[in-house]
């Protein structure tokens, strides 16, 4: 998730008591319980699943962890092709075609070719440098999105930070991004920890290193102490604006949420930068936060029901329990069909190619959500803004 969000403005010192009195009922993310959900996914999901899939080896657990936590926040995305205002904005200019239309349909019949094509048997250098560009976009969208609601949490606070903390807040989290790419060349244990000490986690083996050694580890450590010098800097501007400055209207949740928020994330990529079979099972608070975010754009944005996708949309959310019962049943067959993929994929594809298509769709579907939400959340962009901020943030009343 990118966002380009602002601080919700402020009015002058004078005009506190004004304010407050027209202030609005407060936004979604304004609220408490969004941000609780959030950090409370770090202390009840990621640690607990963590720990029980090292000291059990459970493949049921991690199947149903992925199929409720990491499926659905995939599969959820494409709820927004069913709501017309989104699909004349998609469509409206050649380049919203090109990126919201024939982009994504060109990554699944990039997929469906590398299965039919049998490209990582017959051409396994392009397969492993086709693979190392996967990891490239899962990290980033990981640590992009990681980025984003962290500027929620600081915009949620109504003070401002300086722009410099922003900046710096972006290369930490590529410099994290940098991290768990070393450790994917490390074949999936961190340069840092001795192979002899570990063969596998949660049941996972490790791989053999892309690259040597001694070069990974000295490059996770510049990576690392680049990470700790922005991560102090950018703290330090934070707290310094949570204490100079006087919110003069609105709801003010405390900073330490932000801080928190980030220092929670900060853990759950070092897991999987140690260990990256944990990657999966780390990332609980992103698909909490996406569910969380999303919900407002689901259940709360606008439809016009003289037009037949959004009444067919409307009787789908009209039924929260209903919704998600639909998006748990899809999402149970994405996982399903994924994981069959791995033992089934060898079959030869030009006797089974509607099958390979199906597998391909799937696969697609992963980097089609990285590509796609890259776009819904820029709130730069004055449709995005216009249609998604104000289910967030309410407007700030103005002296």
């Amino acid at each position: 998730m990118t966002t380009d969000l602002v601080t919700p403005s402020t009015g002058a010192a004078g005009a506190a008591p004004k304010a407050a009195l027209l202030a609005p009922a407060a936004g979604f993310f304004e609220r408490r319980m969004p941000a609780w959900i959030i950090l409370a996914s770090f202390l009840f999901v990621t640690l607990p699943v963590v720990a029980a899939l090292i000291y059990t080896n459970s493949h049921k657990l991690l199947f149903f962890y992925i199929w409720i936590f990491s499926a659905t926040h995939f599969v959820v995305t494409f709820t927004l092709y069913l709501q017309s205002e989104n699909l004349r904005h998609f469509t409206a200019t050649r380049r919203n075609l090109v990126l919201f239309v024939l982009i994504p349909l060109g990554i699944f019949a990039v997929f469906y070719l590398t299965r039919v094509l049998r490209v990582a048997p017959q051409f396994p250098t392009l397969a492993i440098f086709f693979a190392a560009a996967v990891r490239i976009l899962d990290f980033n969208h990981f640590n992009r999105q990681s980025f984003g609601v962290y500027q929620l949490f600081k915009a949620r606070t109504g003070r401002r930070v300086a722009p410099l903390a922003k900046k710096l807040e972006n290369l930490y989290f590529i410099s994290l991004s940098a991290m768990l790419f070393i450790t994917y060349l490390s074949g999936g244990l961190s340069p840092w920890i001795a192979r002899g000490r570990f063969h596998s986690i949660g049941g996972m083996s490790f791989a053999q290193p892309l690259a040597p050694l001694p070069y990974l580890s000295a490059a996770a450590a510049v990576c690392a102490a680049i990470a700790a010098i922005l991560l102090a800097t950018s703290l330090l501007l934070v707290i310094r604006a949570g204490r100079s400055s006087l919110p003069t209207d609105g709801l003010r949740p405390g900073l330490w949420e932000g801080v928190v928020y980030l220092f929670f994330q900060t853990l759950s990529a070092g897991l999987a930068i140690a260990f990256l079979p944990l990657y999966t099972t780390a990332l609980a608070i992103h698909y909490a936060e996406y569910h969380v975010l999303m919900y407002p754009r689901c259940f709360r944005s606008r439809l016009d029901l003289t037009q037949a996708v959004d009444r067919w949309y409307q009787a789908l959310r009209g039924s929260r329990a209903l919704f998600y019962a639909v998006l748990i049943m899809i999402s149970g067959v994405v996982t399903l069909t994924t994981t069959m993929s791995g033992a089934w994929g060898r079959v030869d594809g030009v006797h089974n190619i509607p099958y390979i298509a199906i597998i391909a769709i799937f696969d697609g579907i992963f980097v089609c959500h990285y590509f796609v939400e890259m776009l819904i959340w820029r709130f730069s962009d004055p449709f995005f803004r216009k249609s998604a901020v104000s289910l967030y943030f309410a407007p700030r009343a103005r002296a």
